[in-house]
C-alpha cells in the first residue's frame, strides 16, 4: 500500500468534528484528516500485509500518516535489531505527544538481549536534550521497564534528568506516577528527596491524585506533603 492510496483512504474516513477536537489537544502544524485510532490501526495492519518497507521509504505528509508509520515500525514482523535501527531513525521525526505515546505503547521489544538494547537506547534518548525524543525515552520506560530490575534507575532518571520542556515534563510525571502505583514507597522517597524539577513533582502528584488505583488517604497525604515541600523550597 502506497502513501497516495493511504491518503485517499484517510480522506474517506475523515471526521471533521474529530479533526477539530484532535487539533485542539495535539500540537501539529501539518495536515490532519481527523481519522480515529481504530481506523488508523486497521490501515497500519493492511500496510503490514504488503510491502511495508517500501511504505517506510516514502515521505509522510500528515499527522495520520505519521501515526501509521509509528504503528508499522512498532509492530511489523522484523528482527529486533532492525526494529531498533528503525526506531533510531524514527524517533527524531516525532514532533507531538500522540505519535510518541502510540509508538511507545505499541512497540514490540523482542526476545533475549533485545530488551536491554532498548533500555540503553531509552537512556541515551534522555541525554539528547530534545523534548520529544526525551519523552519517547521516558514513555518507553513506562511501557516496558517498570520492573524490579529497572525500577530504581527509572525513578532516578525521571527525578534527575534536566527537562527541555513541557511535553517531556508530562511524560516524566506520567512515568513517575505509574512508578508510584507499583512501587509507592521508593517512588515517594525519591520524589521528595532527589527530584530536580518542582514542575515534574507537581505534575506527578497531580497524576497520582487523579488515579483510581491510589487510596484517598494517600492522595491527601501526598497533597499535603507537596504543600510542605513547596513552602520549604
Amino acid at each position: 500500500m502506497r502513501v497516495g492510496e493511504i491518503d485517499r483512504i484517510l480522506e474517506e474516513r475523515s471526521d471533521p468534528e474529530y479533526k477539530e477536537f484532535n487539533s485542539r489537544i495535539v500540537p501539529y502544524e501539518g495536515k490532519m484528516y481527523g481519522v480515529r485510532m481504530p481506523a488508523l490501526r486497521s490501515i497500519a495492519k493492511d500496510v503490514i500485509k504488503g510491502d511495508w518497507r517500501l511504505f517506510l521509504e516514502e515521505d509522510t505528509g500528515s499527522f495520520e500518516q505519521s501515526m501509521i508509520r509509528a504503528l508499522v515500525i512498532a509492530t511489523a514482523e522484523m528482527d529486533a535489531d532492525e526494529r531498533l535501527e528503525r526506531m533510531a531513525g524514527f524517533v527524531p521525526e516525532i514532533d507531538n505527544w500522540a505519535v510518541c505515546d502510540t509508538f511507545c505503547g505499541a512497540f514490540r521489544t523482542g526476545p533475549g538481549n533485545a530488551s536491554e538494547k532498548l533500555w540503553h537506547m531509552c537512556v541515551e534518548l534522555l541525554d539528547t536534550g530534545e523534548e520529544f525524543p526525551m519523552r519517547a525515552g521516558a514513555v518507553m520506560m513506562l511501557d516496558h521497564f517498570l520492573d524490579d530490575r529497572h525500577i530504581d534507575e527509572v525513578i532516578r532518571l525521571m527525578c534527575t534528568v534536566r527537562s527541555p520542556g513541557y511535553y517531556y515534563d508530562m511524560g516524566a510525571a506520567w512515568t513517575l506516577s505509574c512508578c508510584y502505583i507499583s512501587y509507592p514507597e521508593k517512588t515517594e522517597d525519591a520524589m521528595f528527596s532527589i527530584c530536580a524539577s518542582n514542575e515534574i513533582l507537581r505534575m506527578t502528584v497531580r497524576k497520582i491524585r487523579d488515579s483510581f488505583r491510589v487510596s484517598a488517604a494517600d492522595k491527601e497525604r501526598l497533597k499535603e506533603r507537596f504543600k510542605g515541600f513547596k513552602a520549604r523550597s
